[in-house]
């Protein structure tokens, strides 16, 4: 007898939810955001040539057309938090700057992200956001919206 009031819970749940769901036709959630992270094989040891080469491996290997569109550089493309407070990247690894490699990627039809800490420091000792939220947020967009990847080290 308990079981009638739980079916007709369940009945109404899918007469009421699932127009919902289908309502948000948007593509969005199609697939996850699948792509390549710089931390797991080089750590800090990136560069532009490096991050280049792997965005092009992407597209011509099929990976893009696979649905494998970010390339995240992840902690150590840092270089200084510059006096009026905008982060410097690191000038021997990126001579072009952020902008120029995010225009890139951009160029090869994938997207950009980049690697943000929440803290003072990122889990490598490079400058974090804590107290530049919005500063280092009005950045990454200049840098032709990449992706941010905020984490917390422990």
């Amino acid at each position: 007898m308990g079981r009638r009031p739980c079916r007709a819970a369940v009945h109404l749940l899918l007469a009421w939810g699932l127009p919902c769901l289908w309502a948000l036709d948007n593509g969005v959630g199609d697939v996850p955001a699948m792509g390549w992270n710089s931390w797991n094989q080089f750590r800090c040891d990136i560069n532009e040539g490096l991050i280049r080469e792997v965005a092009r491996a992407m597209v011509s290997s099929g990976l893009r057309d696979a649905g494998y569109r970010y390339v995240n550089v992840d902690d150590c493309w840092q270089g200084y938090r510059a006096p009026d407070g905008h982060i410097v990247p690191n000038r021997e690894k990126f001579p072009s700057g952020m902008r120029a490699l995010g225009d890139y990627i951009h160029g090869l039809g994938l997207k950009f992200g980049i690697y943000s800490d929440t803290a003072e420091l990122t889990c490598e000792n490079f400058p974090g956001s804590m107290g530049y939220e919005e500063l280092d947020a009005a950045d990454y967009g200049n840098a032709q919206r990449p992706q941010p990847s905020p984490a917390i080290c422990v």
